[in-house]
């Protein structure tokens, strides 16, 4: 072993943990003095420098290099000292090859991101300059160019190494790059992409403890770059924000900036506005401990933000409202609670505060912090929530809101930043969150440290397994390098039984906890060695990660990765009156939408997390990656501080020392032989071989740099300093020959220029030479014809003047001459023609009524004999029942016979028509002048024929734009609803693929012949010629025969629309018989004259009116609408519209659903010839050349069956029909749809698209299997499964597809969102141009909204699209009707059963009741009345509540002072109440009230006989209602509680607060008409009874209570002592007793029956009846009268007895006062304890107590259990010690004591006890709260 020679100045490595520098100082008597890195100073024998602990540094480690890929030292020492070098001399960026290093220096650097050096690296290639981030972001922008590719630049590294900062100055480089190609300005969208920085950090990045300036979440910005190299667009994915950190950080950590920036850079007026104080008030934001921090301004921060939003576009109202929302978070921090009987609120003025900012009813919100809402029976009870259930609710709203306020704020900056369909290529920059580990790691921890190690995975890949392999393959010469593959680390997180698995299955398990979780973990991966299990039992687990072990915590692992928000809160949301907090929870879904499914997977945080990940992975795997290694020198943040081991651990777990590594050794520009000679072919010019190879390898020979290069097989391998060698030398010798041909070209256009000069003077001095003589010829000739004029005019003259004089006197006479006959014969031809007129008309209707009757006639005499016949012939059937098949045929043959004597007549009836006719028509101008006559009185006739003038614009209904697509299907266009819209199988509008074919064998054809064949959607199309029209078919004439007499025949003809001209032929490509311009049509009719005539078309033109039937109903819709389009379409604009592809005028087609195959064949008379196999034949076609062969194969090949395999669902299921038909298919889902399958490897049979619309129905038990319904639209599907779960799993996943769809927008939602944002003027034109939202008499043909597919509702089978167009059908008659009350009744009643169509109604009134002419005619206000009622009981969607809220307000602004206007006041006085959803349709009371702008009285009944009058509006609840019976009554009670009843009898029913008073009303109506039932108003729940200080009116209100308790037998005493109560009562009530009064006993005393009477009354109910037998019924019928006899009588034994007793109590009472009788009443009752409570039957479940039949008693301060009759108590429990309350299951009541068991009874009474539970405790709080 050798020794280190060195001297005095050299440089040293000296071994130790890593290798450090040292410097020799001095050497003397045998020592080298060495000054280490850190000026320690060691003394080191010179016979102890053996090469094993010393090295002699290279010189390049001693300068420092920009490359580290250049170091002569390879190990972490050189590299630690080579980055601390540059550190210390302020460069911070180290390249590895083309890998940048970044140091964060914590301090700015003057100069280093200037315009200079901007401008510097701009325009230098890579290792040009001192390393930059600017040269990789211009690496990436020149390759852009250079390779074709999209290029992406990742940024990593730890937590507060500088990634935010790297990712900026990149957009900013990028940007300015950008601005070169738009003369040095920065474009819009660069501004805007600039502007989001701000904003994202705001409200994505916090102070932690590792960085001021923290991300806390992911982000991956692309820019898209035009070919010319300016940024036209961009998009920002953004992956797991923290939502937690907005209601709680660590210590010495802040929330996220926007907080601080909104508190501190507030102005004053919007402080006050807002209610902002200091923060320190806040909790959210001040109790980790720090508010502010000196390294963060947050005012200027502020300004930068609003600026930022003024860039993006967003108006100072939304960005108000966005202030406001944060402002409700901070309030919403500040909510506490406290244990009393569940969770309460401690202070309700921050609840107000958030109420107030949010825009919610504080009630609700109250309501939805402290309860848990659930629905049991139709029946809506809350339960309330412990104080952590309370507190954890309040924060799951916090961070609900905020991340969607995140989500809308990106996905704005998404449509502000968006780019055009066309880009040339993009540059990626993903900037995501560091490697974190805390002192306690938690949830989100694991998922950043789970995405950092993806990170590193793909890191590792492209540095170190892709290049090695790749050098492998290439055949160069390389020794492999060993770097650290956390592949183990990633499987142990991803496996099947891995971390990621394991808490996702634990997260569905509704019962799984944290701790179970935790065990399967230990259990699963405790043997894995990147797994760590703590010795301690615990919470937590470790992984060792790629950066080092961390410890988790997995308290609340599953809690956040359910990210669990309950529905009731969700639903709280999105009932803010706010449109902007509802637009940000208009997506979230309730868990009980689309079906009853539970937790569904791929539905967790985690798993979500996991799938954008793989997105994001395979975006960057399409890109050219570049990668900037961030490091941090310290974990203080200080500047000017390098720390060894922090840098030297970042390192390591990096793999920096085998990046350098492999850098150095390797080859990083790989380019094919092929390409490297197209690059470099000026380069390449003196060599003259033609192999690629060999000229490749000739030329780098001769550069005499060996190292910097090697051959492979296909590719050349260089280094990156060779490549910018060969780059610089391109770039110089393709400057030469620039500058040689734009020396020649300058030559050759300098000649060219003195050649032209030469040839302009020549032409010059011709020109002028020629002007010069012709000047002088002209001269003289217009001197000699001047000379002539005058001679010839002066003789002209005279000539004229003679003539002029005689001819004016020969025309007077003519003239008047003329006038006089022509007048005379024009009165005579007006006379006749106006006789011949009338006198033709009264012909043709006579012989047209002469016509109608004799076939009525006709038709009558043959039904007849038909009749009669057939009589006749079930006669003989049944005499000769042998002889039967013999008959049949006879009757068969005679009824031919029959069939053609009637043809033979009707051909005779036809020929003396026409005979008849003949000498009625002299002439076709005759008859269609009169027909033309009678036309245009058509508005005088029958009612019945309606709208005779249609509207010009009906039927532009919902066709789409040509770039509307269908929802979620790509390129499939989709046409709303109407007969071209989607059809079963969801058929594309637009042909995908058509041309010219030959065919041969389709349909009956023997040889080839060329066919125009059109593939569309699923089928394939195939016409005799090309389909270049835009309608085509037949259609039956009116006319066009040769006789006259003929043309009232109805022939049959084609028909094909070309632009303007409508051609009818007698057969299809036959020649022409006529035209008709659609330019020249008056009218285009659709009702005939006749009423029976359906399917009408009459064209009306100057000359005539051309009368067209249609085959059927649709192609009669389709024909009037497409002719009605093109009569009003400007010529200009006809190019725009779509062609119709008509399948009825195919020859034959094929249905791609049947497609077995399809694929290439050989044919001896034909070339390029090709077969399709369907299920019962095959097709053979020839192409005009292989390409096209090749692309319709393409086309028409069925599904690659390796799709099947790929899908997200697939197995055997039954496709059902009926009972006895089924068939069995292998069934696939996939993201596009259903595909069904003969086999699981066999030919398709079928497939369905699935977009937004579809529905799924619950499984049900059908024909022995679980059914699920698929509606599509026109049709449904049902399948069957064999078992419950397996059907179940089928419509969840189906369910699941549906809604991942896009929601579909039809075109008139689009035009409604258009009129919120236009301007009166633009809003007028928006109504006249589109037919469909506004007021018109014809029924519309397709809803106006999208409605989901399926049945109407469960007993309706009638399609939702079908109910709505019919439900616009009966708006037409209610136009009409006499009763319009019942109608809006009627209408009303539907819409409860089916309210999916509550939207389409509104929109429909809102459609008949815009835009109106006469807005005071009687029909449009009957549609006001009817929109009111509607408005008075159905709440629409938001959307269509913006859109009714426009409507009215528009009517209110332009039409005040008229009828209309009071209509539409009334609705906004409606809309601002906020009417609720009804439960029942309004009273016709009701309706006629609201139909004339009225209130409704009621009556409200009260103890005593009183009766109160209230006016109820459909907005008043039963609490206002309560309130304003108070106030008339002068009531002011503080504390007790009066609520109204519904009293059925003797029954009470409390009415909830919210409960609308109408709705009660309508309840009366409908449910219990002819029952004697009322609205009640008295005591329930009862606080305050001091009798002596009650108020006289609230104490006859506990008075009357406390009798009506007695009355009901809930008051315990004995029967003497409730006898003499009862006789208080009778004194009470009618005064001194009287021996004749009389009375009903059960008004003042409950009787009751003694068991033991019942129990022997009732007994030997079957003795004496023998054994069953004959008369056994009629003998249990008498006995059970007998018995009923026996009980009446029994019951009046009794009450004649207490009857009796009461008389004598009340004869002492005489001369007692009402008053006096009253107070002695109250006060032998207040002895009871529970005196004024409410009292219960229950039935105890346990066994705690003996007795089973018990009284709860619920109290103002506690809940007792009673035994019934009894006055002790068994148990007391107050408020305090209830932790819970509520019904468990229908009719049982639970109630959760603290340290005892749960106390459970059965009850009807379980919801009234509920309530006034809840009453009781609101009321306790509110009295608690009053005296802090």
């Amino acid at each position: 072993m050798g020794l280190v020679e060195v001297q005095p100045g050299g440089w040293l490595w000296v071994k130790g943990d890593v290798w450090l520098p040292g410097e020799v100082l001095s050497q003397s008597a045998g020592q080298l003095s060495i000054k280490l890195d850190g000026d320690e100073v060691i003394k080191v024998p010179s016979s102890d420098l053996k090469t094993e602990n010393y090295a002699v540094m290279h010189g390049s480690s001693v300068r420092g290099v920009p490359d580290m890929a250049s170091l002569g030292d390879l190990h972490e020492g050189a590299i630690l000292y080579n980055l601390k070098q540059r550190y210390f001399n302020n460069k911070i960026y180290t390249y590895i090859g083309s890998i940048l290093v970044a140091v964060n220096p914590y301090k700015p650097i003057s100069g280093l991101y200037s315009n200079e050096n901007l401008e510097k690296y701009s325009n230098a290639f890579l290792g040009e300059h001192d390393p930059h981030i600017y040269a990789i972001a211009n690496e990436a922008f020149r390759n852009i160019w250079k390779s074709g590719e999209s290029q992406c630049v990742l940024i990593s590294g730890e937590s507060g190494a500088g990634k935010t900062e790297s990712t900026k100055m990149i957009l900013d480089f990028l940007s300015a790059q950008s601005a070169k190609k738009t003369n040095g300005e920065k474009s819009q969208i660069s501004s805007r992409i600039l502007s989001s920085s701000p904003i994202l950090e705001a409200f994505g990045n916090a102070k932690t403890v590792y960085n001021h300036n923290s991300s806390r979440f992911g982000k991956f910005i692309q820019l898209y770059f035009s070919s010319e190299g300016e940024i036209v667009g961009g998009n920002i994915s953004h992956y797991l924000l923290e939502k937690n950190r907005t209601v709680g950080q660590n210590p010495d950590e802040r929330n996220y900036h926007i907080f601080y920036q909104l508190l501190i850079g507030l102005t004053d007026p919007l402080k006050s506005k807002l209610g902002i104080t200091d923060p320190k008030d806040f909790r959210y934001v001040s109790e980790a401990g720090c508010v502010r921090d000196p390294n963060l301004e947050d005012k200027d921060d502020f300004k930068a933000v609003t600026t930022a939003f003024e860039v993006m576009g967003l108006s100072g109202e939304t960005v108000e409202e966005i202030l406001t929302i944060l402002t409700g978070i901070l309030y919403l921090g500040n909510v506490k609670f406290y244990a009393d009987g569940g969770a309460q609120i401690e202070d309700r003025n921050p609840v107000e505060k958030v109420a107030q900012h949010l825009n919610l009813n504080m009630e609700q919100l109250t309501e939805g912090l402290t309860h848990n809402k659930r629905v049991m029976r139709g029946e809506t009870f809350l339960s309330p929530l412990t104080v952590e259930q309370a507190e954890t609710s309040r924060d799951s709203i916090t961070m609900a809101l905020y991340s969607q306020l995140f989500d809308w704020i990106i996905q704005r900056i998404n449509n502000r930043i968006k780019a055009p369909k066309s880009v040339h290529s993009s540059i990626g920059v993903l900037d995501i969150f560091g490697f974190e580990n805390f002192q306690i790691n938690r949830f989100e921890q694991f998922n950043i440290n789970f995405a950092n190690e993806k990170l590193q995975q793909y890191f590792n890949k492209h540095i170190f397994s892709l290049e090695q392999l790749e050098y492998n393959q290439e055949g160069i010469s390389w020794t492999d390098i060993d770097w650290c593959d956390n592949a183990g680390c990633i499987d142990l997180i991803e496996r099947k039984m891995g971390v990621l698995s394991i808490i996702d299955e634990e997260s569905r398990f509704p019962k799984g906890t944290d701790k179970s979780m935790l065990d399967k973990l230990h259990g699963a991966n405790e043997k894995n060695e990147f797994y760590i299990k703590p010795k301690v039992a615990g919470t937590d687990f470790g992984i060792r990660h790629y950066a080092g072990h961390v410890v988790y915590n997995t308290i609340g692992f599953l809690e956040k990765n359910r990210g669990s928000f309950r529905d009731d809160l969700i639903q709280l949301l999105k009932d803010s009156k706010s449109d902007f907090i509802y637009d940000l929870f208009e997506g979230v879904k309730l868990s009980t939408e689309g079906g009853n499914r539970g937790k569904k997977k791929g539905n967790t945080v985690a798993s979500q997390f996991k799938d954008s990940l793989s997105s994001l992975m395979q975006t960057l795997s399409a890109s050219n990656p570049y990668f900037v290694r961030c490091v941090k020198p310290n974990a203080q943040k200080q500047s000017n501080d390098f720390r060894n081991e922090m840098m030297i651990n970042q390192l390591r777990y990096s793999g920096m020392m085998q990046t350098v590594v492999i850098r150095k050794s390797g080859f990083p520009v790989r380019r094919l032989y092929s390409d490297f000679t197209a690059r470099y072919y000026p380069l390449l010019a003196s060599i003259y071989t033609q192999v690629a190879k060999d000229k490749c390898c000739l030329f780098l020979t001769k550069l005499e740099r060996p190292k910097e290069w090697q051959a492979g097989k296909t590719k050349i391998f260089m280094k990156e300093t060779l490549e910018n060698t060969l780059e610089q030398e391109r770039i110089a010798v393709l400057g030469k020959a620039a500058v040689m041909i734009q020396k020649h070209w300058r030559a050759v256009l300098a000649r060219a220029m003195v050649k032209k000069r030469l040839a302009r003077i020549v032409k010059i001095q011709s020109m002028i030479r020629a002007h010069i003589y012709r000047r002088h010829f002209l001269r003289t000739r217009q001197a000699t014809l001047i000379f002539q004029r005058y001679i010839r005019g002066h003789l002209a003259r005279q000539v004229v003047a003679e003539m002029w004089a005689e001819k004016c006197a020969q025309l007077e006479a003519e003239i008047a001459a003329q006038k006089e006959a022509f007048e005379a014969r024009k009165r005579e031809m007006e006379r006749l023609r106006k006789e011949q007129q009338e006198q033709e008309a009264e012909r043709i209707r006579i012989q047209m009524e002469e016509e109608e009757a004799a076939r009525k006639r006709e038709e009558e005499e043959r039904r007849l004999r038909d009749e009669q016949e057939m009589k006749e012939a079930i006669i003989r059937v049944e005499e000769l029942e042998q002889q039967r098949k013999l008959e049949e045929q006879r009757a068969l043959q005679k009824q031919r016979l029959l069939e053609e004597e009637e043809e033979k007549r009707r051909e005779e009836e036809r020929v003396a028509a026409e005979a008849a006719a003949a000498e009625l028509m002299d002439d076709e101008d005759a008859l269609n002048e009169a027909e033309a006559e009678m036309l245009r009185h058509l508005d005088d006739l029958d009612e019945a024929i309606k709208d005779a003038a249609i509207d010009e614009d009906i039927d532009e209904w919902w066709d789409l734009d040509e770039d509307d697509e269908y929802p979620g299907s790509g390129d499939d266009t989709f046409s709303e609803f109407g007969d071209s819209g989607i059809g079963d199988e969801e058929i594309s509008a637009r042909p995908i693929h058509s041309g010219y074919l030959r065919v041969k064998d389709v349909g009956k054809l023997s040889r080839w012949k060329q066919k125009y064949c059109i593939l569309q959607g699923d089928s394939l199309l195939i016409f005799n010629a090309k389909q270049d029209y835009l309608k085509s078919g037949w259609m039956r004439k009116k006319g066009g025969g040769k006789g006259t007499l003929s043309r009232r025949n109805w022939l049959p003809r084609f028909f094909v629309l070309q632009e303007t001209m409508l051609t009818y032929y007698d057969t299809e490509g036959g020649e022409a018989k006529g035209q008709i311009n659609l330019r020249h049509a008056i009218k285009i009719l659709e009702h005939s004259l006749d009423k029976n005539r359906n399917n009408y078309i009459g064209i009306v033109t100057p000359e005539r009116t051309f009368e067209l039937i249609a085959e059927d109903e649709p192609e009669h819709k389709s024909w009037l609408r497409i002719l009605r389009e093109v009569n009003r379409t400007p010529d200009e604009n006809l190019h725009l519209m779509k062609e119709e592809v008509n399948p009825r005028n195919a020859v034959a087609s094929i249905e791609l659903l049947e497609l077995e195959s399809c694929h290439r064949v050989e044919d001896k008379t034909e070339n390029h010839v090709f077969c399709v196999i369907t299920n019962d034949r095959v097709h053979y076609f020839s192409a005009e050349d292989s390409e096209e062969m090749f692309r319709w194969i393409d086309l028409l090949s069925p599904q690659d069956e390796d799709l099947k395999h790929s899908a997200l669902r697939a197995g055997y299921v039954s496709l059902v029909k009926s009972k006895l038909i089924k068939r069995k298919v292998y069934m696939t889902l996939t993201e596009k749809g259903i595909e069904m399958y003969k086999r699981r490897e066999g030919a398709g049979v079928g497939k369905i698209s699935l977009h937004s619309l579809c529905v799924v129905s619950n499984p049900e038990e059908r024909y022995g299997e679980f059914c699920f319904h698929v509606h599509v639209r026109k049709r449904s599907y049902l399948f069957g499964c064999k078992t419950y779960e397996d059907a179940l799993n089928w419509t969840e996943e189906i369910t699941d597809v549906i809604l991942g769809k896009d929601q579909f927008q039809t075109r008139t939602e689009k035009l409604v969102v258009e009129l919120r944002n236009l301007h009166s003027d633009e809003v007028d034109e928006i109504y006249r141009s589109n037919p469909i939202l506004r007021y018109t008499k014809n029924p519309i043909m397709a809803p106006i909204l999208a409605l989901p597919y399926g049945p109407s509702s469960s007993t309706n089978p009638k399609r939702l699209q079908d109910a709505a167009v019919d439900m616009y059908k009966q708006f037409l008659m209610y136009e009409g009707t006499p009763t319009p009350v019942e109608f809006i009744e009627a209408v009303l009643g539907q819409l409860f059963e089916t309210p999916h169509l509550i939207d389409e109604l509104y929109c429909q009134l809102i459609k008949q009741t815009a835009y109106v002419k006469d807005v005071d005619n009687p029909q449009n206000l009957r549609y006001w009345m009817f929109l009111l009622c509607v408005l008075a009981t159905f709440t629409p969607s938001r959307k269509v509540l913006r859109y009714l809220k426009f409507h009215v307000q528009r009517c209110t602004q332009r039409y005040s002072g008229t009828e209309m206007y009071k209509s539409a006041v009334y609705a906004e006085g409606l809309i601002a109440a906020g009417v609720k959803q009804r439960e029942f349709v309004p009273s016709r009371e009701e309706i006629k009230k609201i139909m004339f702008l009225k209130d409704m009285p009621a009556v409200v009944q009260c103890y005593g006989g009183w009766n109160c009058k209230i006016m109820v509006t459909p907005t008043l609840t039963a609490r206002l209602a309560v309130a304003r019976l108070l106030s008339g009554m002068g009531i002011k009670s503080k504390y007790n509680k009066y609520a109204l009843f519904e009293k059925y009898g003797q029954v009470y029913k409390v009415i909830e607060d919210q409960t609308l008073i109408a709705d009660v009303i309508a309840k009366f109506e409908r449910k219990h008409e002819g029952e004697e039932c009322c609205i009640f108003f008295k005591l329930f729940a009862v606080v305050e009874f001091n009798i002596s200080r009650c108020d006289p009116l609230e104490l006859v209100f506990l008075y009357e209570l406390t009798c009506e308790q007695i009355q009901r037998g809930m008051f315990p005493s004995d029967k003497v002592s409730l006898a003499e109560l009862a006789a208080l009562r009778c004194q009470y009530l009618y005064g001194d007793y009287k021996p004749d009064k009389t009375y009903n006993v059960s008004d003042v005393y409950h009787v009751v029956i003694p068991k033991q009477e019942r129990r022997a009354s009732a007994g030997g109910t079957l003795r004496g009846l023998g054994t069953l037998g004959k008369g056994t019924i009629r003998k249990l019928k008498d006995l059970y009268i007998d018995n009923e006899r026996e009980d009446e009588l029994l019951a009046a034994e009794h009450e004649e007895k207490a009857r009796n007793t009461i008389n004598d109590f009340w004869k002492t009472k005489n001369g007692l006062s009402k008053g006096a009788a009253q107070q002695e009443l109250l006060k032998i009752a207040t002895r009871w304890l529970a005196f004024g409570y409410g009292i219960f039957d229950v039935e105890l479940v346990d066994t705690r107590f003996r007795e089973k039949e018990l009284w709860l008693a619920v109290g103002h301060n506690d809940v007792a259990i009673y035994p019934r009759e009894k006055s002790i108590p068994l148990e007391v429990y107050t408020y305090d010690s209830i932790v819970g309350f509520g019904a468990t299951e229908e009719n049982v009541f639970k109630i959760t004591i603290e340290g005892q068991s749960p106390l459970e009874m059965g009850t009807q009474d379980f919801l009234e006890i509920s309530r006034l539970m809840k009453t009781y405790i609101s009321i306790m709080v509110r009295r608690k709260q009053q005296n802090r």
